[in-house]
């Protein structure tokens, strides 16, 4: 047994034990900056999503750029993992029903907005007449000039007062 050509050997270990550490490290760091802002997003099987619509996957969808780029809802029908869902995507769309978690996005519902006449709630009825009426004191055509702007601003706060 050669003892120089143990300790070569030991050497040899040692360098590559440091290497892959340093490896280790610099991954850490990498996908720590990858990362750095971005939310994780996980669903539950149930949850309502958003597809989006990218143009490779859905070229029927996407012919133009006015389309939206997004359809739904859509529900989620069971996890593969955490980037992988199954969706249930009418047969019509003609793809896998399979989709990233970056494709998907969380429906909230619909938000009425305070118009709706059916909407529980406040009613508008206690406020005084002179808050109802409303008295237009110009009509403007044409761009909106700064000095239309200011005068606009003026006309809405006394308005608001």
């Amino acid at each position: 047994m050669n003892f120089d050509a143990s300790k070569r050997a030991e050497f040899v270990k040692n360098i590559h034990d440091r290497a892959r550490a340093n490896i280790e490290k610099m991954t850490k760091m990498y996908e720590k900056r990858a990362n750095k802002g971005r939310k994780k997003m996980l669903f539950e099987p149930g949850d309502l999503v958003w597809m989006h619509l990218r143009k490779d996957r859905f070229p029927e969808q996407c012919k133009s750029k006015l389309q939206p780029r997004a359809d739904g809802t859509f529900k989620l029908l069971r996890k593969i993992n955490d980037n992988a869902y199954e969706s249930d995507l009418p047969s019509t769309y003609g793809v896998s029903t399979s989709f990233n978690v970056a494709d998907l996005s969380p429906f909230f519902g619909v938000e009425e907005s305070r118009m709706t006449p059916f909407q529980e709630g406040e009613d508008d009825e206690d406020m005084p007449p002179e808050a109802t009426q409303v008295t237009h004191k110009h009509v403007y055509d044409g761009p909106i000039t700064r000095n239309r702007a200011k005068i606009l601003q003026k006309e809405v706060n006394s308005l608001l007062a």
